[in-house]
Parts: C-alpha cells; structure tokens; sequence
C-alpha cells in the first residue's frame, strides 16, 4: 500500500516535470502537484520511521531540481512588440538578458554588506542559544565553543537535509561536552519555538511599512481589495503565534489552561479521524510547557532569547534588499523588501527542498517582483542572498577540520562546577554522528 501510494505520486511527478519543463504552470500543474504531494504523505506515513529517510532524501532532491526547471522556464512578460502585443521570455533568458546591466563594483560591494549582516545575525543567532543553555546551568566560551559549533553546524548543513546541521550538531556538540542531554535536548525544544516566534513578530513589525506588498500581490490575483484582508490574516496568524509564545514564556500556567480548553473544546467537536488534530495540538503545547517549565523564574532571560531570534530572522530579512541593489535595482525600497522576505523566509521553511532552492526564488517572484522591477531581477536578488548567507558562514567547515579527537572547550560548566569531560573517549570520538544524536535523544526522552 505504502509504496504503492509513492508510486502513484512519482507517475504524478513525472507529468508535473513535464509541464515544468515546457512552462505550463497552469490548473492543471496546480492539481498534479495536489495529488503528488497527497499521495506521496500518505505512503510515506506508512512505512516504517526507519525507511523514510531514503524516499525523503529522494523527495527533496526530485523537488528542488523540478522546481528550479519550473522556476526558469517560466514565460514571463518582457515588454511589448512594435504591435503592442506582449513579449514573452523563459525566466532564464530574462536573467541572461539582465545580468549585462549589473555594475561590478556595486555588485561587490552590497554583496560584502549582505555577508555582513547575515553574520551579525547568525551571531545574534548563536547568542541565543548560548542564553538558552546558560538557563539549563551548562556554560561553554562563547566564541571559541558556541560560535564555532554555530558555523560548523551551518556547513554540515549545507550538505544534510532536514535540520541534522545546524540544529542537529549543536545539540549533539553541548551534549557531548556537558554530558547533560537532557538539559541540551530541552534547550533546543525551546530554540525551536522561540525561533519560528521571532520570524513572525519581524513579519509583524515589519508589515504596517510593507503593506505595499500585499497590495501588489492582490493587484497581481486581480483583487487588490483584498489585501486589508490578506493583511488581518497575517495579523491573526502571526500575531496569535508570538501572543501565545510569549504569553508562555512570561505565564506559563496559562499554556496548561490552554491545553485543557483544547482538550474538552476537541473532544465535542473533533471526533473520528480529527480527533488526531486534538492530539497533534495537545503535543505541541505540552512540549512547550514542558520546555518552559525548566526555565521557571527566567523570564528575562527568554527575553533576551526571543529578542535575540528576532534579530536572526531580521537580519536574514534585511540581506535581500542589499542583494536587491547589489544587482543593480536602485529603486529598491527597505521596508517593503524586508517584510516580503520574511514571508518567503516563512514559505522557504516548509518548502520540500533542499535548503530551499527553487522555493526561494519562486516566493521572492511571487511577493516582490514589482518591488525589485522584474521577475529575473526578483529570482536572482533571492539566489544571491543564499550564496552570501552561505559565503558568510560556510568557512565553518575550516573549524570542523581542526577539531582533532582530543581538543576540548576552555571550560564547560555545569551549574557552576567544571566536568572532567571523563565520559569522551578519543579513540571512538571520529566527529559528528547523526545515529549517535538519535540514540543520545532517545535515552534522554526515556529518562525525562
């Protein structure tokens, strides 16, 4: 059944590339790619959580290239004929077409710009975490322990999938040297649900200077009436997200009146196979409350995180304006940018490929393309701010190298005592080892 199911969905797939490659992106692209993805979820939920790793690997990758093609060989709108009749052009030969215009020396120098703010985020990024372990009682030097851990991770990955880089090897990395898993996994819970907070309040505080943004998209759909609508809906959502996160964060006992309105208020109204929705939320916010309750009395400390994940996901933001006049697009405007690319930052994060290539490029087509003056010019200001968040940090990888089985941190404290690092044996110590962070989580969710 399971891969029956995948089967269906790869046949699908493969009249969706079709379609890709000769530009036809239209409602019949919409429905393959609806039936691919429904078919392709529910095969996958059947088989056992030890083979999906293969099917996913190959997912991603299958996704990022007919993205990319879709993506390329779009037909956009390029100007008009000596007739009036509009000219069309694949999205790949407007950006041949475009790429002449750019100046070298400008490009050079927003480019550095947008390193530089990707790297004061990934610092603040870095800080962040470090406040949410100090909040555990475990201690490491900041910039030689948990900053290098930071870029080390972001190298790995660029080359894994999923969060096994970043996320993955922190955690496996304060694990290892503290010998508290317990404490890092539930750091590292906590991360996550800051993290995703800190985009949507940069999307709100952002939104009253952007608004302009939403209104082109409605102008686009044919109902620019609609985007004080579009607007509250962003409103509601992400402000009932940041609402609920930091109303846990400084009250955590409302989250458990939370959890219990959810839990009678589901149990009249989602029955049968919606009863799995109560549950999913139940999950949620108990992993939460659970992460919040270890750091009880702390609540400026959170704040600390909170402001310092906002910052990450600001600055991420803000790199697409300088890549935006790196390439030339001297009509750029700040706020708009930056809060059309917290929701392709948003979009790109629940995207099905790898590191979000295609989904970028895609999102930043559909939310600024008027903003930066074209469809090629929003494509590459997207693809330029990966390469330069990824030029910023991916040195990274000079650290991961030098790290020999024996080096240790400075120090490691563990509430306020200095650990012998006893446990760590050199000789079995060959890096990092994503089946070795999946055991270590496990055991420590069995003692929890």
């Amino acid at each position: 059944m399971a891969w029956g199911l995948i089967a269906i969905s790869a046949a699908g797939f493969l009249g969706l590339s079709g379609l890709a490659w000769t530009g036809s992106l239209g409602l019949k692209a919409m429905l393959l790619l609806a039936v691919t993805a429904a078919t392709y979820f529910v095969g996958r939920s059947k088989l056992p959580a030890a083979r999906r790793g293969g099917p996913d690997g190959f997912a991603k990758i299958a996704f990022t290239v007919a993205g990319c093609m879709a993506l390329l060989r779009h037909r956009v709108e390029v100007g008009k004929a000596a007739d009036g009749t509009p000219e069309y052009l694949p999205v790949y030969d407007a950006i041949v077409n475009y790429i002449d215009q750019v100046d070298g020396q400008t490009f050079v120098t927003f480019a550095l710009v947008a390193m530089a703010v990707k790297f004061i985020g990934v610092i603040s990024s870095a800080y962040g975490w470090h406040l949410l372990l100090v909040g555990q009682g475990v201690r490491f030097p900041f910039w030689s322990k948990i900053m290098t851990s930071f870029l080390i991770g972001r190298f790995i990955g660029t080359f894994l999938p999923s969060t096994i880089g970043l996320d993955g090897y922190t955690l496996y990395d304060a694990g290892k040297y503290s010998n508290q898993w317990t404490r890092a996994i539930t750091a590292k819970t906590l991360e996550k649900f800051v993290g995703v907070t800190g985009l949507f309040l940069g999307m709100l505080l952002t939104m009253p200077f952007g608004y302009q943004v939403l209104v082109d998209v409605m102008q686009k759909a044919g109902h620019p009436e609609r985007a004080p609508l579009l607007a509250a809906f962003i409103v509601v959502f992400a402000g009932g997200v940041c609402a609920v996160v930091i109303i846990g964060l400084v009250w955590p006992f409302i989250i458990q009146l939370l959890m219990t309105l959810v839990e009678r208020v589901g149990g009249l109204v989602l029955v049968g196979p919606l009863a799995k929705v109560k549950g999913k939320v139940l999950g949620v916010l108990g992993q939460f409350k659970g992460a919040v309750g270890s750091y009880r009395g702390k609540v400026g400390l959170l704040m600390g995180v909170l402001f310092a994940k906002f910052v990450t996901h600001f600055t991420t933001a803000v790199v697409y304006y300088f890549t935006a006049l790196a390439i030339g697009v001297t009509t750029a405007q700040f706020w708009p940018i930056t809060f059309g690319s917290t929701i392709q930052i948003l979009g790109t994060l629940f995207s099905p490929t790898i590191a979000g290539e295609g989904a970028r490029e895609a999102f930043q087509s559909i939310l600024l393309s008027e903003q930066l003056g074209g469809v090629a010019q929003s494509v590459l200001s997207a693809a330029l701010g990966f390469i330069a968040a990824e030029a910023a940090t991916l040195w990274g990888g000079a650290f991961m190298w030098v790290r020999k089985p024996g080096w240790r941190p400075a120090f490691t404290e563990v509430d306020g005592v200095q650990v012998d690092y006893a446990w760590i044996n050199d000789a079995d110590d060959t890096g990092f080892d994503a089946d070795k962070l999946a055991k270590a989580r496990a055991q420590a969710g069995a003692q929890g």
